[in-house]
């Protein structure tokens, strides 16, 4: 009996990324994640700013 190889599907294709594409979105998820962070510090910093300006919201 031989063995026969697999044959990937349409379907298998194109839902089972390979390595290199999981690599490019976990370093893009990552980055966003980075970019949401500094964007949250950004804003804190300027509300912690406004306290000490006499009340009024600092301008960046």
């Amino acid at each position: 009996m031989t063995r026969q190889e697999p044959t990937m599907t349409q379907t298998v294709r194109y839902t089972q990324p390979t390595q290199a594409e999981l690599d490019t979105i976990m370093a893009e998820a990552r980055q966003l994640r980075s970019d949401m962070i500094a964007a949250a510090f950004r804003g804190l910093g300027v509300r912690i700013r406004g306290l000490f300006a006499a009340g009024k919201p600092a301008h960046a």
